[in-house]
């Protein structure tokens, strides 16, 4: 079994430590974050926080986790350039609801908004 890779030479830079605010989509507070700090490439390495309700995306089907209070266990991801040099995030986790049901996949973007605050730390990737 051969599973297809691909590989991308850089190298890790600067780390920025990001309080996103309350009702912001998350997947373009990130964005926003990136903009901000300067960072066209950029890692997730952690967050914690929560969101007001949730959407995600996992294959062809579409998740929707009513709120309030969905608690975000996993945040991973990336934020690269899109084809106008703009950061674009994509954002894959786990999250929960108040009755502990846990859900993955990928956040949707404008569907995701922050309830009280979500902290988080972006790594700089400078590709070669």
């Amino acid at each position: 079994m051969s599973a297809a890779a691909s590989f991308e030479e850089g190298k890790l830079g600067r780390i920025a430590v990001v309080r996103l605010r309350p009702n912001e989509d998350m997947v373009t507070a990130v964005e926003a974050a990136c903009r901000e700090h300067g960072l066209s490439h950029a890692l997730v390495r952690s967050a914690v926080g929560s969101l007001v309700d949730a959407v995600l995306e996992a294959g062809d089907k579409t998740i929707q986790v009513p709120g309030p209070g969905i608690e975000i266990l996993t945040l991973a991801g990336e934020v690269r350039p899109d084809a106008g040099g703009k950061p674009q995030a994509e954002l894959h986790g786990t999250i929960a609801d108040g009755k502990a049901q846990v859900y993955g996949g990928r956040f949707r973007r404008g569907a995701n908004p922050i309830c009280i605050t979500l902290e988080l730390v972006l790594q700089e990737w400078l590709p070669a």
